[in-house]
């Protein structure tokens, strides 16, 4: 609905020519504002003029292109409509000075993660790795990512890359294939690759971008060398694609998201010690495995794969699992205190915000509270 078709609409609402469809559409528009007073009244008046503008332009896109107003939807419709437009623009635009009212002590001393990581030899000698990079190269030497040496490269040898709660970091492997860790994770691969298979081992979560090789046989036939991923009892099998793995212990469960190309999701049977494939994913699909049960979903990508772009992207999460993200990311313990089972979330936040800042938001639309005591985060 454009400027003009909205203004004749109020005229005929005014001159009692509307229809009960039109008058319940402005009914909707301006109840909201009563309904919301007590924080409407407290944003500026450029806010509030933002916000109608918001609303409208969210119910508009509610109705169908090109449809005459006689076709438009029943009250509760347009109401589910703007409420969410209006929960939306709080959630963006609510003032500072109702961001005190739900977390009851804030402690700046709790930071985002950063860049930083331990790089395990096969001897056991821990390397800890600079803070001022983003991540390392694996080849004849082991290098920093502008060039710097880390160590050498023995060939043979496995490596592992570990990452701390409150640490992530960025990995290519010997053949061109690269992987960001996230907090609270690990990597083993070898130095070296065969001319077999390229395979590594993870410990919760990476995402990865794989480098297509090719190798000869025997008789030198060309034929693509596969990159295998194994997690727990689930290989995840492919030749060249990007994809994000999250296999955290805590979670008791695997979630494969395919980004884009193909890869084979195959579980390792316990019972016999075979691999069996289960499931060939495309782009924008994702398997979860919990014990020997996978289920094929499709999904955003951008939920599963936000947090290597700086972001936490929410869709209806439960609360325990948001508070297990950032439990990793910001170095913390939760803490119990009430029943927050029912409570879910829905959102973006960036990584790098202070962690009062983000629990103040979910808070603001849940009907939840957090205390912070130096690294502990109480749910109430």
């Amino acid at each position: 609905m454009d400027r003009k078709t909205f203004l004749e609409l109020l005229e005929k609402h005014r001159n009692g020519t509307a229809s009960e469809e039109e008058r319940q559409f402005l009914d909707v528009y301006y109840r909201l504002f009563e309904k919301d007073r007590d924080v409407l009244r407290q944003l500026s008046e450029d806010d509030r003029g933002r916000l109608k503008e918001r609303i409208k332009r969210g119910i508009d896109g509610q109705i169908a292109q090109n449809k005459p107003l006689r076709q438009f939807k029943p009250y509760w419709y347009y109401a589910a409509a703007a409420a969410v437009i209006l929960s939306l623009f709080i959630f963006l635009y609510k003032p500072a000075s109702l961001e005190q009212n739900h977390i009851i002590t804030q402690q700046d001393s709790i930071v985002p993660g950063k860049n930083t990581a331990t790089l395990v030899l096969e001897s056991g000698k821990e390397i800890t790795l600079s803070d001022l990079h983003k991540g390392i190269v694996i080849g004849d030497l082991i290098k920093y990512d502008d060039g710097q040496v880390v160590s050498p490269a023995i060939a043979g040898q496995m490596l592992t890359l570990k990452t701390p709660r409150g640490g992530q970091y960025e990995l290519t492997l010997p053949d061109g294939t690269r992987v960001w860790l996230n907090a609270g994770s690990s990597l083993r691969y070898p130095v070296h690759f065969g001319k077999e298979e390229r395979r590594v081992f993870l410990e919760g979560e990476a995402y990865f971008d794989v480098a297509k090789v090719m190798s000869r046989d025997q008789n030198g036939l060309s034929h693509k060398v596969p990159f295998r991923v194994q997690a727990g009892a689930q290989i995840v099998d492919v030749l060249g694609t990007q994809f994000n793995i999250s296999a955290y212990t805590d979670d008791h469960k695997t979630l494969t998201t395919l980004i884009e190309g193909s890869v084979n999701v195959l579980v390792n049977d316990k019972t016999d010690g075979n691999e069996i494939k289960y499931h060939v994913l495309k782009p924008g699909q994702q398997s979860v495995l919990k014990g020997q049960d996978l289920m094929i979903s499709t999904v955003d990508v951008r939920q599963f794969t936000a947090w290597k772009y700086g972001k936490f992207v929410f869709e209806q999460e439960p609360l325990e699992n948001i508070l297990k993200m950032l439990a990793r990311w910001y170095d913390v313990e939760i803490i119990y205190q009430g029943d927050a089972s029912s409570v879910t979330f829905t959102g973006s936040v960036g990584r790098y915000e202070h962690i009062s800042e983000i629990l103040d938001k979910i808070s603001y639309t849940q009907a939840v509270r957090f205390e912070i005591e130096g690294r502990r985060v109480k749910v109430m």
